[in-house]
């Protein structure tokens, strides 16, 4: 069966209830470009209509890449709510730094337009902004980009207190659609943020979904790449956040839950709150993508669900 899909609130979009972010592993030097394509396809064809990057991801090579294979489709195309995160920029190949100039915005904007190989963006999202950065000349400009017709939506990802800066900053504009807060059975912090943007009926897409799976074993096959890439963002997290680790810790359980994979029990958690539309995940391998689509359309028992709760504390 395809991905079933959902209303992104009052937008008037609809979206798949699982979405695939384009970032790494995917869009990694160590991942062919023709496989990266296919995946795409293939995702594509199992009925994701959701795809997440940004010009800052793999310092700009995501979008090139998502580009080549959103050119490879056809009249499918026209229904996919492509999103670009903006705000981010890239400086080397390990830092980044936060810009929300309007100049900057507009830049990232028109580059992200060309690489993706699309008129407008059907969806334009501030990364992760902090109150500081959110001027009334930003605004103004994301005012314009959807005024323009360069952008059909505008929201905002990052932490409860990200989301609410942003929205705070737009309140009484009406040009917030969309919020994309972190959400797994190891982070559920955004809970009052997504009721908050139901009852105002915007979009939400989490992101983060799986947690990393960072309560699982490790891919034994250290031939891989990704086996690699997931020790060190796990040896990451546990540097950064801590408490992320520990909730992660908790929900072990989640390896052994009957006629699921772990993967799937953490999109079937998030899938099960009633105001999330979408759940984003990431992935470079077929089969992976496959086996999170079948998340899709199930309901993960109750008595799973409510583990998981009581596990975050």
């Amino acid at each position: 069966m395809p991905v079933a899909p959902r209303r992104l609130g009052r937008t008037g979009w609809t979206v798949s209830e699982l979405s695939l972010s384009c970032a790494e592993p995917w869009s990694g030097r160590w991942m062919d470009e023709a496989s990266a394509v296919a995946l795409i396809r293939q995702a594509v064809k199992l009925g994701i209509t959701g795809f997440h990057t940004g010009p800052a991801y793999a310092a700009a090579r995501a979008q090139e890449r998502l580009g080549k294979a959103l050119r490879t489709l056809g009249p499918e195309r026209d229904g996919l709510l492509i999103s670009t995160c903006v705000g981010t920029v890239r400086l080397g190949r390990s830092h980044v730094a936060r810009d929300f100039s309007p100049d900057t915005v507009e830049q990232q904007v028109a580059e992200s337009l060309d690489r993706l190989g699309l008129d407008r963006l059907p969806l334009v999202c501030l990364d992760r902004p902090e109150m500081a950065y959110l001027s009334d000349d930003l605004l103004d400009t994301l005012a314009a980009l959807k005024g323009e017709g360069a952008a059909d939506l505008i929201g905002i990802a990052g932490t409860p207190q990200q989301i609410a800066a942003g929205r705070a900053a737009a309140r009484g504009t009406g040009l917030i659609d969309v919020i994309m807060p972190s959400y797994s059975p190891a982070d559920q912090d955004s809970e009052t943020a997504i009721e908050h943007a139901a009852r105002d009926g915007l979009g939400v897409i989490a992101t983060g979904t799986l947690a990393r799976l960072s309560f699982a074993p490790l891919d034994a096959d250290w031939s891989l790449p990704r086996t690699w890439w997931q020790a060190r963002r796990r040896l990451a997290d546990r540097l950064v956040a801590s408490h992320h680790v520990g909730r992660a810790q908790r929900c072990r359980f989640l390896t052994a839950v009957p006629g699921w994979t772990a993967a799937q029990a953490c999109l079937g958690f998030v899938l099960s709150h009633p105001d999330v539309h979408s759940a984003a995940f990431a992935t470079a391998d077929l089969r992976h993508l496959h086996e999170n689509a079948e998340a899709s359309g199930r309901d993960l028992p109750v008595e799973v669900i409510r583990r998981i709760v009581a596990a975050h504390g």
